[in-house]
Order: C-alpha cells, then structure tokens, then sequence
C-alpha cells in the first residue's frame, strides 16, 4: 500500500522538535505523543505551515514546501483535515461561517456545501449549534466543529495536535465516538498528544480496532 504521508528525519532547530521518521498509509490510525512545543513544530510542519530545518516532508507524493504559498494553501486546504489544539475558531464569527471557509475557497456552489455539511454532521453536533459565534459555544461544539471543518474536503488524511485533551470524561468519550464515525480505509489518522493521556491512546487504539 502506498504511503500517502512520509516524513524523512525532519527536525526544526528553533523551536527545537525531532529529529523524526514516520510514514502513514490509508487506514492508519496513529497517536504520537511529546511535548507541547514539540507537538505544536511537528503539527506545523506535517501541514505545511513551517519547513523542516532538515529532512523533508512528502503529502500525496509531493513536497508541499517546493509549492508557491498560495499553491501550498490549497493543497494543505484539500489533502490535509487539520485540527490545531485550539480549534482555530474566529470568536465573533459563527461555527457554520468557519465550516464553510474552505469550501467556498474551493469554489463549491452553495448546493455542495450544504450537501457536504449535512452529510458530515454529527450526532452530537445539532446544525442549529453551527448558527451560534464560536465565542458562545461549549468546549465539546468546537471540538465537533472543528473536526467537521476537517472533514468536509473528504481530506486523505487527518492531522490533530492535542485537539482534544481539554476535554473531560463523558464529552471527550461522545467526542472520540465521533471520529471513529469518519474514518474509512482510505483515510490516515494522527494525534498528536503533548500530555499524558492514557486514555486517548486506548481511545485511539480502539479506533484504530474499530
């Protein structure tokens, strides 16, 4: 099986993460676990955000850090579901306006966005909650927003950094159920943990058993 995303001894001086090897193929399901700052170095530079100081990066059979920014934008934006430990959300702005960034940035008509919106819902994510400004949601919507915000380009792969460590006993439990609900044999799977957390790597572990 091919791998669709490998990283050859990357390693950022400053700050300072790595060295670092790994290789995902469709259907993995990972949990990485190191320090915040390192997890927040490697986060930026498996989505393309900051270049190895050594090795390199390969999304797709391609080096996202030989690409233009722009053209790196819309790769990142089409190949790679990233989810930043802090959701990423704009506060004055609604949950359903930040959903649909990205695929209004691809050119999809109002038709597709909403067909993808609804086919990619939660249980625990009712559509009503997208309408609130992100400021007014609780901890478990925006961790179920942001993972639909990922979700939505059907991505090949989907990259977390500690997204969901703030979470506590029965949200986080319907959270990691919700993943298991979006991932297929044809999508690779990485968390990176920056505390430990036994839990999320028996959570992890079971999804990638599912």
């Amino acid at each position: 099986m091919e791998n669709i995303l490998i990283a050859e001894t990357i390693r950022s001086f400053f700050p300072e993460a790595g060295p670092i090897s790994l290789a995902l193929v469709p259907g993995d399901c990972c949990y990485l676990q190191g320090s915040e700052k390192a997890c927040n170095t490697l986060f930026e530079m498996l989505t393309g955000l900051k270049k190895p100081d050594e090795g390199t990066v390969t999304v797709l059979g391609q080096n996202p850090y030989t690409m233009s920014e722009t053209e790196r934008a819309a790769f990142r934006r089409d190949c790679i579901g990233a989810v930043p430990k802090d959701g990423g959300f704009l506060p004055e702005l609604t949950l359903l306006e930040q959903v649909r960034l990205p695929m209004v940035l691809a050119g999809l008509s109002g038709d597709e966005i909403r067909s993808r919106i609804r086919k990619n819902a939660f249980d625990y994510l009712p559509l009503h909650d997208l309408y609130n400004p992100a400021k007014r949601c609780t901890p478990r919507t925006l961790a179920l927003a942001s993972l639909l915000r990922a979700s939505v380009m059907n991505p090949p792969i989907l990259l977390l950094n500690a997204s969901f460590e703030h979470l506590k006993g029965k949200d986080a439990e319907l959270v990691w159920q919700e993943v298991k609900t979006i991932l297929t044999e044809n999508l690779a799977f990485l968390y990176l943990g920056s505390a430990p957390a036994p839990a999320y790597i028996e959570w992890t572990a079971q999804i990638s058993g599912r």
